[in-house]
């Protein structure tokens, strides 16, 4: 079995996938339909690989919302788990990678920006779908922050929804 390493992020049109303080609630806001594209996508995902700051800030919103797929949160701080199929991984994002493409087909890295940006460097991103928000954040966190390598995106889809959301599908060609 080889696995498959999706980024699948939202950010605005500026390039942030949250603001200053690390708030999504912009997203809010954009909630309508968008959605359908998401549950299609999450039905087929195996597994899950999450940053520890967007583990907590998944916390805070209340109940678990990935069920019992299995997650794989990296971090060195000791965090409470959310559920039973929660791990936790402080080892570097190539061995995960191939430890997660041996036992699952479609692995979706949640975020946030610098597990985004550690998995694109170590050249562990197979397909990158982003949804680009119809809004102008002017600060925030920077999905890339230009520090990376260059990377050829081989286009697959583009998507446009009622909300002015187009998502963007695209094969992460390595370097």
């Amino acid at each position: 079995m080889v696995g498959r390493i999706i980024l699948y992020i939202a950010a605005s049109v500026d390039g942030f996938i949250a603001d200053e303080d690390g708030g999504v609630e912009w997203l809010e806001e954009f909630d309508d339909g968008a959605s359908d594209g998401y549950e299609a996508f999450f039905a087929d995902v195996d597994c899950l690989v999450v940053g520890s700051n967007t583990y907590e800030q998944i916390r805070s919103f209340g109940e678990w919302p990935y069920e019992d797929r299995p997650a794989y949160v990296l971090t060195r701080r000791d965090l409470p788990r959310a559920t039973d199929a929660v791990e936790f991984y402080d080892g570097n994002v190539t061995d995960l990678s191939a430890e997660l493409d041996q036992q699952y087909d479609r692995i979706w890295l949640v975020g946030g920006a610098r597990l985004a940006r550690s998995f694109l460097r170590a050249n562990q991103i197979d397909d990158l779908r982003l949804s680009i928000v119809p809004i102008l954040l002017g600060d925030g966190i920077s999905l890339f922050d230009g520090s990376g390598d260059r990377r050829r995106l081989h286009h697959l889809e583009t998507e446009t929804r009622e909300s002015g959301i187009v998502e963007l599908r695209y094969e992460v060609s390595p370097h």
